[in-house]
């Protein structure tokens, strides 16, 4: 695949990111509840985010949600990179929420203090990824 075709999907994976963030942000702001809804939006957020990076350094991404393993595999495709690798403690944080949150299971109810953390994750992700990807963002 040429360089385009990579910038083409890449750009659709920030799409969907900046999607699930703005969405996680706006509920967050606009109800006193959907902790456990704002957690999950966070980490798909996350998810897209690192699969897009992932994608613009022409590599393949496989089909995991574990936020750790694509961390490791945007580390290994950039090398030493002390923004990436600061962010491997908000992928910890917000893959704690992923299958918890999204069957039934016996994990304590999210509360407000919860979902602010997975948010101030997700915006530091966010962050570094959209300065990493900013000339596809411009092109």
């Amino acid at each position: 695949m040429d360089r385009n075709g990579y910038s083409d999907i890449t750009r659709e994976w920030l799409k969907k990111a900046e999607s699930d963030f703005q969405y996680a942000k706006a509920s967050f702001e606009a109800f006193d509840d959907f902790y456990s809804q704002i957690c999950i939006l966070c980490h798909d957020s996350a998810e897209k985010y690192l699969k897009a990076y992932i994608i613009s350094l022409g590599m393949k991404t496989e089909k995991i949600h574990d936020l750790v393993t694509l961390h490791n595999q945007c580390i290994h495709g950039r090398g030493n990179d002390s923004e990436l690798t600061d962010l491997r403690e908000g992928c910890r944080i917000l893959n704690r929420y992923y299958i918890p949150l999204k069957y039934p299971s016996h994990y304590p109810a999210v509360d407000e203090t919860k979902a602010r953390e997975a948010l101030e994750a997700i915006e530091k992700i966010r962050e570094v990824i959209r300065k990493k990807t900013k000339n596809l963002n411009e092109e």
